[in-house]
């Protein structure tokens, strides 16, 4: 095993120790700089491609792994009290998920279980409430294997976070229009700034309320739609309103084109997959379900924070180098 430590220092005043698994994800470099912030003695844990990008810290101590198959990578992990795994799949392919959603916080588990930890924090997503898809029940098989194994949990389930509500903010800066599915009206969230996310997911560590609990959070309302997007940016950015509107079924049809395909073609499997994200995303609110009800409910989603996302989106435009890389998340151009 491949196991580059980097030490930026250590304060013998600091007792919790707290290994934050993707650290180098956007909420995972969050929830470090907000340990650090409260005086934690933080290891992260990063893969060898990945880079922190914080400043150098006297209580930060970067683990750099060689995540493969042939060992268990959590074996060279040190002693601490409480782990946060801030691990997520990024692609939506069910290989993927199994892997990364469920299998290494898996290893991150068994480790925990094995080093008598305090505290077990998961973020995960409010979007497991309704499974659907290949990496929210490879989620929900992690978060029972969490609940039953003993040990003081937190299982954080955020609504979408400022980053998500991001993906077209260079098509208003260039004068294009601002793409929703049906009216743009069905669906509401209650987003969340990851700093916000981050006090909250710490707030985990302290308060009992937060242990052995499932804990669904947005940020302060009112909820926001895609039409209420849209109208934010064009106000922000000074662009005349330009709303486009397409049909939820073009998933419906690229899969059912697709699907023959998929058969044979692992990478085309994937994309089916990926475009069944995509329709969820279209079609679900990121909000606590009523099942009674058989709705979407905003006043049943706690909430936390003082940030907004129209403050957010000013500082996209005051700053555009700030505009994040949507990447392989990125559903329009």
């Amino acid at each position: 095993m491949n196991l580059a430590d980097t030490r930026y220092g250590m304060d013998s005043k600091v007792t919790k120790r707290v290994l934050v698994a993707g650290a180098s994800g956007y909420i995972g470099k969050a929830v470090v700089r907000q340990l650090l912030h409260e005086g934690y003695f933080v290891y992260a844990v990063l893969r060898q491609s990945s880079k922190l990008e914080l400043p150098h810290d006297d209580n930060l101590f970067a683990l750099t792994l060689d995540i493969g198959k042939k060992y268990l990578w959590t074996d060279q992990l040190p002693e601490v009290d409480v782990v946060i795994s801030c691990l997520a799949s990024r692609s939506g392919s069910a290989s993927e998920a199994n892997y990364v959603d469920y299998g290494l916080n898996s290893d991150l588990l068994n480790y925990a279980c094995k080093s008598k930890i305090e505290h077990f924090v998961l973020l995960s997503a409010i979007c497991v409430q309704r499974p659907k898809l290949a990496f929210q029940r490879a989620k929900l098989k992690f978060h029972s294997k969490l609940i039953s194994s003993g040990l003081r949990f937190s299982i954080v389930l955020p609504t979408a976070y400022f980053k998500s509500l991001s993906g077209q903010i260079n098509r208003i800066k260039n004068g294009k229009s601002f793409l929703v599915f049906g009216s743009g009206e069905e669906t509401r969230s209650l987003p969340i700034s990851e700093v916000d996310l981050a006090r909250y997911v710490i707030n985990c560590l302290r308060y009992e309320k937060y242990w052995n609990k499932s804990l669904p959070v947005g940020g302060p309302g009112p909820a926001v739609t895609p039409i209420d997007q849209a109208e934010m940016l064009f106000e922000i950015f000074g662009k005349p309103k330009k709303i486009k509107h397409i049909s939820p079924r073009v998933f419906d049809l690229a899969i059912v084109f697709l699907i023959p395909f998929a058969l044979f073609s692992q990478k085309i499997k994937d994309k089916v997959e990926l475009l069944r994200t995509g329709k969820y995303y279209a079609m679900e609110s990121m909000l606590v379900y009523d099942a009674e009800v058989g709705c979407y409910d905003a006043n049943k989603t706690p909430q936390f924070g003082d940030s907004l996302l129209y403050d957010y989106y000013c500082t996209l435009r005051d700053d555009p180098q700030s505009i994040p890389n949507m990447g392989s998340q990125k559903l329009f151009s």
